[in-house]
């Protein structure tokens, strides 16, 4: 049996256990993908994004970044930063996600990305180390109250360069939420049936793991909570593009956007002491929808 054909072999026996590739589309042998090569998805579409950033951004070669991929799915974005040489912790809650990504760097002989199937709620400093780079892709939008908060929490803390989160937003002031006696806006979205068991909840790849709601934040109350907690400057992505649409954003922001989070020191103004004095003002979290 030929490499290609063992590796055909290993991804059909994969797809019978834990069913077809959903989104990552990643390059195993030649025309070998794992869904196909005629197909781009949206991950791959977004991928150029990120890893320009990283390259952009970090001022270092791969080769001495260490970042982690939370929830990283099917494992692209790892696996990309990966291949560019970095050193990548990947964790993943659903096992199905954790065996496709797994393969590919199995297939791929990939040796700097350990993939790790844990709940990202677990993340902390003690147990994982700090990182260059944290990756938030695709994930913050489907935790609740108070676990989103405490998730971004985690983040900063392990975080020592800058982080990118990729998420959707709420464009309206559904609902509010307070967290450490300060209040932030955003709308409540379902993740589930509330008659369906945990173990059904789980098997819904692209909801939460258990929580029956989300919170999604309005852009104001991210911004304010990612400054709160000690991100020094917050910045939005708009090339690389990811669709074409994005060009809407000239006109009217929408709810799924990329953000830069930099881990930085705060400076002190040599020219105006009365600046220096006064405290950052927050973005207001009552914007009526149209504001947004």
């Amino acid at each position: 049996m030929s490499n290609l054909e063992t590796i055909q072999q290993k991804k059909a026996e994969i797809i019978q256990k834990f069913g077809e590739w959903t989104n990552h589309n990643i390059q195993l042998d030649g025309d070998l993908y794992t869904i196909s090569r005629q197909t781009i998805t949206g991950a791959e579409v977004k991928l150029r994004r990120i890893v320009q950033m990283v390259a952009d951004i970090s001022g270092k070669s791969f080769e001495n970044l260490r970042i982690l991929d939370l929830a990283c799915l099917e494992g692209l974005y790892g696996m990309e930063l990966a291949l560019q040489g970095a050193n990548v912790v990947a964790i993943e809650g659903r096992e199905a996600n954790v065996e496709k990504a797994r393969f590919a760097k199995d297939v791929l002989s990939v040796n700097n990305i350990e993939i790790i199937q844990d709940d990202v709620r677990n993340l902390s400093l003690e147990k994982y180390g700090k990182f260059d780079i944290v990756l938030c892709i695709g994930i913050l939008y489907h935790l609740d109250v108070p676990d989103v908060f405490e998730f971004l929490e985690k983040i900063s803390e392990v975080c020592q360069s800058f982080a990118i989160i990729d998420t959707q937003v709420s464009m309206v002031t559904e609902t509010s939420a307070l967290y450490k006696e300060k209040e932030y806006w955003g709308r409540l979205y379902t993740e589930h049936d509330p008659n369906t068991t945990v173990e059904e909840r789980v098997k819904v790849l692209w909801s939460s793991l258990d929580n029956l709601n989300s919170f999604w934040f309005t852009r104001p109350s991210l911004y304010n909570f990612l400054s709160q907690i000690g991100f020094t400057s917050i910045y939005e992505c708009h090339n690389p593009p990811v669709k074409k649409y994005e060009m809407m954003r000239l006109k009217k922001e929408t709810d799924r956007s990329t953000f830069l989070a930099i881990k930085g020191k705060k400076v002190s103004l040599f020219s105006s002491q009365v600046m220096n004095d006064l405290p950052q003002e927050d973005w207001e979290n009552s914007l009526k929808p149209e504001e947004l």
